[in-house]
């Protein structure tokens, strides 16, 4: 099973899934809807339980 966390994207608040080996890395993420680029410490909710 493939593990996944939640984000919300800081300018549109669109939450949406991120595969796992995104977390904590250096890699900026791309929200779905408005296509703004954030590193995950960025966003003003997470949920990676």
């Amino acid at each position: 099973m493939e593990k996944i966390f939640w984000v919300t994207c800081p300018k549109c608040g669109c939450r949406y899934v991120c595969d796992y080996n995104l977390r904590h890395s250096k890699h900026q993420l791309v929200c779905p809807l408005c296509k703004h680029t954030f590193y995950d410490e960025e966003s003003p909710e997470i949920d990676d339980r």
